[in-house]
């Protein structure tokens, strides 16, 4: 994992002097008591640590090399790495040495494991916490990182998908090898594609819940279909979701085009490929297939991820609702800040309107509003009791 480090320094310790040996990490990653996920991430951010230890040649780490190793992230760097007991420089195709910048999202995540670490060998008397009150860079939140689909664009992105299916399914047909396996495996492809878009542009689901999700996890019951969520940080589905009927009807048609002869215990989504047919879809693949399906609709930009799906649904859940509180209730966000980022398309719209009346001001430009504008006007200066009034006369007139 990692090699020996001499740790020997000035400040007292309440434990004879060690070495930062490959047990101490190992100890501390087993200490943490997360999940393996999280554990692999604690240990490749230390190595990353140790390997600029090795390439400073720090072996006795103080107070201020952790000053310096947070201004080496920050700072465009060439990229280095650990190899057995040594650090090497990472190279590119051609030999030439990569240079990189840390994001400060990088920066804070490698900081924190470093923190960690250092913090848990005070604990425990082996070695002083030199990173005690250590900040990382502020983390300016983009709430335009990931772009929000339009209503138009979704339903172009879904029509794309099912085009490309037919197309798959068409030339399957005409293939003069396996025509039957290929033809099966075409509309098996294109049904789990259908099915994970709407999924995630509908229900919100992030892709390691679609890639954690098993057959049995969909239920339906009194009229409604629902899918069980293992939600992030959590350790099982334990999330019962409300999905559409058309929604859960892609999803049915899915599984009996199947192949593989799915039970209650098998994956949700599975490849379809010779050697890993009926194996779980991972996270990463899944990502890959909805980025290629938003790519093939004519949506090809580096803001525009998997994951944007998702954030299209909460930020047309937003406009539809108009309440924060429910759009948090159906993205799951236990933190009702992380859904306020879905406010920021009524912000927009409002910006775009205030900039094109002020620019028709300075130029005397005077705009009527058009008869439905002037509807929603009147409509938004009602009272409840004049909007009831108005329902009623509404629905007497449908009589």
């Amino acid at each position: 994992m990692m090699q020996a480090i001499a740790v020997t320094t000035g400040t007292s310790l309440t434990a004879p002097q060690r070495d930062l040996t490959p047990d101490l990490f190992t100890r501390f990653v087993n200490w943490i008591d997360r999940s393996s996920k999280t554990a692999r991430t604690y240990i490749c951010n230390l190595r990353q640590f140790v390997a600029w230890l090795h390439y400073s040649a720090i072996a006795r780490p103080e107070r201020e090399d952790i000053l310096s190793y947070r201004q080496y992230l920050s700072s465009e760097h060439e990229a280095i790495q650990l190899c057995g007991d040594t650090w090497q420089y990472r190279t590119d195709s051609n030999g030439n040495r990569i240079k990189i910048l840390c994001k400060p999202n990088t920066v804070t995540q490698y900081l924190r494991s470093v923190c960690a670490f250092f913090k848990w060998t005070a604990s425990e008397g082996l070695y002083p916490d030199i990173a005690s009150n250590i900040h990382a860079p502020k983390v300016k939140h983009d709430t335009h990182r990931k772009e929000a689909l339009t209503a138009q664009e979704v339903y172009q992105i879904e029509t794309s998908i099912t085009s490309k299916a037919a197309a798959d399914l068409t030339a399957a047909e005409a293939s003069q090898k396996d025509t039957a396996g290929r033809m099966q495996r075409s509309t098996e492809q294109g049904k789990r594609l259908y099915a994970m878009y709407l999924l995630t542009v509908t229900a919100g689901l992030r892709t390691i819940e679609l890639s954690r999700a098993n057959v049995k996890d969909l239920e339906s019951k009194g009229g409604c279909t629902y899918l069980y969520i293992w939600g992030k940080g959590h350790t099982e589905p334990d999330t019962r979701k409300v999905i559409a009927p058309e929604v859960a009807e892609a999803l049915q048609d899915y599984l009996q085009s199947r192949t593989d002869n799915p039970t209650g215990n098998s994956p949700l989504f599975v490849a379809t490929g010779n050697r890993s047919g009926g194996k779980r879809l991972a996270t990463t693949t899944i990502s890959t297939m909805l980025k290629e399906a938003m790519k093939a609709a004519g949506f090809n930009s580096e803001r525009l991820t998997a994951h944007s799906l998702r954030h299209t649904a909460g930020t047309n859940a937003m406009e539809l609702t108009g309440d924060l509180y429910q759009t948090q209730q159906y993205m799951r966000h236990s933190n009702p800040a992380t859904t306020e980022i879905y406010l920021h398309i009524d912000t927009e719209k409002q910006e775009a309107d205030i900039a094109q009346r002020l620019y028709n001001k300075y130029h005397g430009i005077e705009t009527q509003s058009s008869g439905r504008e002037q509807l929603q006007e009147a409509i938004q200066g009602m009272t409840a009791e004049q909007l009831e009034q108005l329902a009623m006369f509404a629905r007497a007139m449908k009589k």
